[in-house]
């Protein structure tokens, strides 16, 4: 099953009896059957069923609900994708990427831009996210501000990706995190306010294992493997967990988590996950934490009771047996069984 809270800017019915609610401020369960995912667009959203993907929004004031299908191809399936403000931007199993603007309906391919080599293994896209640009991951590690191929630092692959407003976080795989992009917020994690245009290494991080990697908005959250949260970056809502009144903080932070009567408590994350100005994580007894802005309840807490939590606080959540969490700009997805 899938639960959402936050911002329901397209003010479609996304959940049963909540059709003109701007804002859920609680997980309630989505009216879509069937659906195994969900991404949340400005006004629009995509349900996921599989590998075929459905849109449902508000487009030039017309409501839309439809199967995504490209003409003369209409077999073609989906791995992931991107809501974008004026496309959606689509990776096929087939390793293929496909764009659709929202309001001229017209679908157009992005040529292959992985230059040719005598390898004998097939270079080929895995996994897309979106920053300024679409930013591409390969299956040999290498990564494409697409069409061009970002400068690598030696025996480095990376595995993984995610990016914020201006900025890419990549974790290589040794464990290694690095950066790229703007970084007038801090969110590179190097110490400064700079930029950087080619990867480097966040030696803050150095030595640590990360296992997964979150951005969104302005701020980062990575997790070790001893189940230690880290987070940098912008922190005016309170993002980033951590009892600090600076705005920026350029340096990754371990988060200490304490309970209601603020006494130090043991707690290791197995999943974090960033929105916009807030981030959410879940430990490994099924407990739901979250900081940050609450303000379009994101954090699936009513928002009488708090908009924005400057630490993280266990979330009342009354699901069973959750199984996955993801972050939207301004929302939570909760899978569960």
């Amino acid at each position: 099953m899938i639960h959402y809270s936050g911002l329901n800017i397209c003010q479609l019915q996304l959940v049963n009896g909540h059709k003109k609610s701007r804002v859920f401020d609680n997980f309630l369960q989505t009216n879509i059957e069937n659906i195994s995912d969900l991404t949340i667009g400005w006004n629009y959203f995509l349900a996921w069923k599989g590998t075929n993907v459905f849109l449902y929004g508000i487009i030039d004031g017309v409501e839309k609900k439809q199967l995504l299908t490209i003409p003369e191809t209409v077999s073609t399936r989906f791995c992931c994708g991107i809501a974008g403000k004026t496309a959606i931007t689509l990776l096929s199993i087939d390793h293929e990427i496909w764009q659709y603007k929202l309001y001229e309906n017209i679908w157009t391919k992005v040529h292959n831009f992985i230059p040719s080599n005598d390898d004998a293994i097939k270079e080929y896209v895995i996994k897309i996210v979106e920053n300024r640009t679409i930013v591409a991951l390969t299956n040999l590690g290498r990564v494409f501000n697409v069409p061009t191929l970002v400068e690598m630092p030696k025996r480095v692959k990376y595995v993984d990706i995610v990016c914020g407003f201006e900025h890419t976080l990549l974790l290589a795989n040794n464990g290694d995190i690095y950066s790229m992009g703007i970084g007038s917020r801090g969110q590179l994690g190097h110490g400064d306010l700079e930029d950087y245009n080619e990867p480097k290494l966040i030696e803050a991080l150095a030595g640590l294992q990360v296992v997964q990697i979150a951005a969104a908005g302005w701020h980062n959250a990575v997790l070790t493997s001893d189940g230690d949260l880290y987070t940098w970056g912008w922190n005016t809502n309170g993002e980033l967990g951590v009892i600090d009144e600076q705005k920026v903080i350029a340096i990754p932070t371990i988060v200490n988590f304490s309970n209601e009567l603020n006494d130090t408590c043991d707690v290791k994350i197995k999943k974090v996950q960033c929105g916009n100005a807030f981030t959410i994580c879940i430990s490994d007894d099924q407990s739901i934490w979250g900081c940050g802005s609450n303000k379009y309840g994101q954090l699936g807490q009513n928002r009488s009771n708090f908009l924005r939590l400057k630490k993280f606080v266990k979330l009342e959540v009354n699901l069973n047996d959750i199984i996955d969490i993801k972050c939207q700009e301004w929302g939570t997805i909760i899978k569960s069984s």
